[in-house]
């Protein structure tokens, strides 16, 4: 198989991140998705902890049998929430990247943000997720991504300044 990726180089100079030394059986590449969703912080991952939550997604049509969701590489893309198995982790898998920024096509289609239903999922935090990976590491976004979940769906823009939780 061709692996259609840009090469990084682990050097102080680029600042880019060497991607052939993610650690695949660490808990933070198994819980963030190639298109930079963290499954980690996604509802159906964390309804296991939260029997109202599990209740609430059955209620809104997410099969109970596909709750919890273990996350989207474990699962081989077939998210819950789409009911199918996701278009954009099969294409990183027929290319050969662990994730979409390492792809020679970044940023693609299937990362284009859209106002449609921005208010309740996390997609338009794809790219501004994968730049973290790219650019600060997995674990640093591992660590970072429920505050960007939450200055998304909960902070106040400023413009210039970006999303701000008041306190």
């Amino acid at each position: 198989m061709k692996k259609e990726f840009l090469a990084y180089e682990n050097d102080e100079e680029s600042g880019y991140i060497n991607m052939s030394s993610y650690d695949k059986k660490s808990r933070a590449f198994e819980v963030t998705a190639v298109c930079g969703i963290s499954c980690a912080n996604c509802e159906c991952h964390t309804a296991k902890d939260s029997p109202p939550l599990l209740d609430y997604l059955v209620g809104v049509g997410i099969p109970a049998e596909k709750l919890p969701c273990m996350g989207c590489r474990s699962l081989k893309g077939n998210c819950p929430v789409l009911g199918e198995t996701c278009a954009t982790y099969v294409c990183a898998h027929k290319r050969g990247v662990e994730f979409c920024f390492e792809c020679v096509d970044f940023p693609c289609e299937k990362l284009n943000p859209a106002a449609d239903r921005a208010n309740v999922l996390p997609h338009n935090l794809k790219v501004y997720n994968l730049c973290i990976i790219k650019n600060r590491g997995l674990a640093k976004f591992s660590e970072e991504a429920g505050m960007v979940k939450q200055k998304y769906f909960k902070g106040k823009m400023l413009v210039g300044k970006g999303p701000e939780i008041e306190e």
